[in-house]
């Protein structure tokens, strides 16, 4: 492969792992202090709860986000590739994904296997993590650029 050819790739695999990383530390600190929180305040009986369900939002955010990375690099990096085939893939691949994750905490939900508002949490955290590197990347590119 040509240098061209595998910049964008490791762009896109230099944000993920950026991602990853700050989504870690961010969902580590919030389900700690959570934690921390519940098993000082009085009245806490199920003190795992809360901290596991932010975990669990976590890991479903950074898996939701691998997925689409990953389907972007295979769709749209991908040499050869037609806006039309492109967009129907990401299309399809899109509404698998949601639904997927739409089941996941459906039962999650429906069970009561986890707090909502942790699993909310979690994936705002996520989000949170990914607007981070979204800002770093962008200072970081403003700054190479002057």
């Amino acid at each position: 492969m040509t240098d061209e050819a595998q910049t964008p790739q490791q762009t896109v695999a230099a944000i993920i792992k950026g991602v990853v990383k700050k989504t870690s530390l961010i969902v580590l600190i919030g389900a700690s202090a959570v934690l921390l929180y519940s098993l000082i305040a009085p009245g806490g009986q199920r003190w795992w709860f809360v901290p596991l369900s932010i975990l669990f939002g976590g890991a479903l955010g950074l898996l939701n986000f691998r997925f689409l990375a990953t389907s972007v690099e295979r769709i749209y990096l991908r040499k050869g590739a037609t806006s039309a085939l492109s967009t129907l893939a990401a299309a399809i691949i899109t509404i698998l994904k949601l639904s997927a994750i739409f089941v996941i905490l459906f039962i999650v939900i429906k069970w009561r296997l986890l707090h909502i508002f942790g699993v909310l949490a979690g994936l705002s955290l996520c989000f949170l993590a990914i607007l981070w590197e979204g800002v770093a990347l962008m200072k970081n590119t403003s700054s190479h650029a002057e």
